[in-house]
């Protein structure tokens, strides 16, 4: 009723993780350790892998954390003390990408096609990210043209309502501009959302993840002309965005501020703590 479907989604599955899990509903009370052993050891046997895991686990100790603030709950000990959900969390590949593949992504010329269109539109919305901090697919395509003033972004991040203002580069006024700069203030830049056509916010969250899963699909094939290994995905520029920068000396504090992320340790999931070149130097001093 907030609006809030991602995060709604994701409840109502964890909800149904829970009732799988135990098919008569169980008081909060009645949540111990045994239980939260029994909950990892069912979804290991559903097939489900560690991050998908601790997502549920993550949800759920949230859940219970608000009942107990809000004194629906009263318990002795907190299971959560007990049984570490942030264990749960499998490292994943750094998803990162090179400057010279960002170069070699620009200079990428796209042969007329079928799926000329969303090809294109994949290459500006990658390139765009990764020349405005990172803006993730859903506040590119919330963006509208009253956020440019005179070269301008001011935006506030969906997830986090955290106002964003920073100057534009040459690269994404560039890509602005291809979209046109003269529409109606409340008009959505990019071909992405009308606003006359998805006013709801589910009919908005249908419709990004619609058109992101389009994207996604097309900068896989753009990822293999330019020879990368990696799936290219709009979270490869937002995560490559914060590597250069920081590989560049820029601190992860200032990183961190112009990600939008409310503290260091979110930024910190993005970024390697160091370098495999800068282990490789610090190795060749052993001999």
């Amino acid at each position: 009723s907030l609006g809030k479907i991602n995060s709604a989604t994701k409840h109502k599955y964890a909800l149904q993780v829970l009732d799988g899990y135990k098919s008569v509903k169980t008081a909060l009370e009645a949540i111990d350790l045994d239980y939260l052993k029994g909950l990892e050891l069912y979804l290991r046997q559903r097939g489900n892998k560690d991050n998908s895991i601790a997502t549920r686990f993550a949800i759920f100790k949230a859940i219970y954390n608000k009942a107990v603030k809000e004194g629906k709950v009263a318990v002795k000990q907190n299971p959560f003390t007990l049984f570490q959900v942030g264990s749960l969390w499998a490292k994943t590949r750094k998803r990162a990408i090179d400057k010279d593949d960002i170069q070699r992504l620009i200079d990428l010329e796209i042969a007329d096609g079928h799926t000329t269109e969303y090809r294109r539109l994949a290459k500006d919305l990658f390139l765009f990210s990764y020349f405005t901090a990172g803006m993730n697919f859903g506040d590119i395509a919330r963006l509208r043209y009253k956020d440019i003033v005179k070269g301008r972004v001011s935006y506030s991040r969906h997830k986090t309502q955290k106002l964003l203002s920073f100057q534009l580069v040459p690269n994404a006024l560039q890509i602005l501009e291809r979209y046109g700069t003269a529409g109606h203030g409340e008009d959505y830049i990019f071909p992405i959302l009308n606003r006359h056509e998805h006013t709801t916010p589910q009919q908005i969250f249908n419709r990004l993840h619609k058109v992101l899963r389009k994207v996604n699909r097309e900068l896989k094939v753009l990822g293999e002309m330019i020879g990368l290994e990696m799936p290219l995905t709009t979270y490869v520029a937002r995560h490559t965005y914060a590597t250069v920068l920081k590989r560049s000396g820029v601190s992860v504090a200032l990183i961190s501020e112009s990600l939008g992320h409310s503290d260091l340790s979110t930024t910190q999931i993005y970024l390697d703590s160091f370098e495999n070149s800068q282990i490789d130097a610090a190795m060749a001093h052993l001999l």
